[in-house]
């Protein structure tokens, strides 16, 4: 059985409470997963207590790394790793380049929390393991692959030639994205936007683009050069 290291902590966001949630989400999945959960304990990262997992999922605000906690991550990822960030991931580090050329993106601000659309692009190799989802009555629009969702839309500065954009959500009509997938050397790297508190988290829809970069993470399947155009580049 391949075990998922699902890590959470720092400030701002209850990271507690949306951990909860995710390995509520991945009890799901324990045929195939068992999942350790680890709450603001960055030294998991350094190796070899790392090389124990198979999944990352990763959910942090701000904070900083020590030079063996950087280390430990970008070269277990590298080597092998499969790397899930979710929402916050992408606002912490920000001392540290090399986890931002990492996870493929830098927050840089958001609107209010309030409703908003995502579209899935389903040609995405990661959002292909949604063709077999029964999608429930509240996901509005979804013949045409798009969802309301209540969260808290995250405005990312990133680089286009460096990922492949899985689904996005418009603002003041620009596209931004929502989720992504990038390698990191021999290992993937899936990056999503939702899950602002615990109720975002607990959404269907969120479990289920959870449960795709989970799929898509550890599957062999390679990168495929999917980039839409018409995004905003902070």
């Amino acid at each position: 059985m391949k075990k998922i290291l699902l890590l959470g902590g720092g400030e701002f966001h209850d990271y507690r409470g949306c951990c909860e949630v995710m390995k509520q989400h991945l009890q799901e999945l324990s045929s195939e997963y068992s999942t350790d959960l680890v709450i603001s304990d960055l030294d998991v990262l350094i190796r070899p207590a790392l090389d124990a997992y198979d999944i990352l999922i990763f959910y942090w605000t701000k904070g900083s790394l020590t030079p063996e906690q950087k280390h430990g991550l970008l070269e277990w990822c590298a080597e092998k790793g499969r790397f899930i960030g979710i929402h916050c991931a992408a606002t912490a580090f920000r001392d540290c380049p090399e986890y931002e050329a990492l996870l493929g993106g830098r927050f840089r601000r958001h609107p209010p929390y309030r409703e908003y659309y995502v579209t899935v692009e389903p040609s995405h190799p990661a959002m292909r393991y949604f063709e077999s989802i029964a999608a429930p009555p509240e996901w509005e629009n979804w013949s045409v692959h798009e969802c309301r969702v209540r969260d808290e839309q995250f405005l990312i500065q990133y680089n286009a030639g460096n990922i492949n954009i899985a689904a996005t959500a418009a603002f003041r009509h620009e596209l931004w994205p929502v989720a992504w997938s990038k390698p990191w050397g021999a290992g993937k790297v899936y990056y999503l936007a939702l899950g602002h508190d615990a109720e975002a988290c607990s959404t269907a829809f969120f479990k289920h683009m959870l449960f795709a970069g989970i799929r898509w993470v550890d599957s062999p399947e390679e990168e495929l050069k999917f980039r839409p155009e018409r995004f905003a580049v902070l």
